[in-house]
């Protein structure tokens, strides 16, 4: 074939990008020359290439968008799930403090009660004794 799209020939196309054209590239190609009738040293053509260059190009930016957001997600996720280990941690942290402050408030206002109770039982018991005395000195009293 004359227009330079052969498989296997370093075509212009495929000096342009660098690598050998896929069947689909040489297909699109051979598709707009024909429709627009061009022959291979009209200067359209070359600006064709350098559009289907392009056109390429373009082709590979949603896969290297895809895989870069992957690659983001992934790191991310790690991030959120390491930070939520450690809230966790603190947040088990936080928690056994509160509830050890907790325990020491109970455990003084039980022993503020206790004292308390004893110290009226104390009272009581002395007060008994003192009225017991009273009561003896006057019956022993002449």
């Amino acid at each position: 074939m004359a227009d330079g799209l052969e498989a296997g020939e370093a075509t212009g196309f495929e000096k342009l990008i660098g690598r050998a054209a896929t069947e689909t590239e040489r297909r699109q190609l051979r598709l707009v020359k024909e429709a627009l009738g061009l022959r291979d040293n009209d200067a359209l053509w070359l600006v064709i290439f350098a559009l289907q260059y392009y056109d390429s190009l373009y082709r590979q930016f949603p896969k290297a968008i895809a895989t870069e957001a992957a690659t983001i997600m992934a790191r991310t996720r790690e991030t959120a799930d390491a930070q939520m280990r450690a809230g966790v941690e603190q947040a088990k942290a936080d928690l056994a403090r509160a509830v050890a402050l907790a325990a020491q408030d109970v455990a003084r206002d039980v022993a503020r009660r206790q004292t308390t109770q004893w110290l009226v039982y104390g009272m009581a018991v002395g007060a008994a004794l003192v009225v017991t005395g009273i009561a003896i000195g006057r019956a022993l009293a002449p």
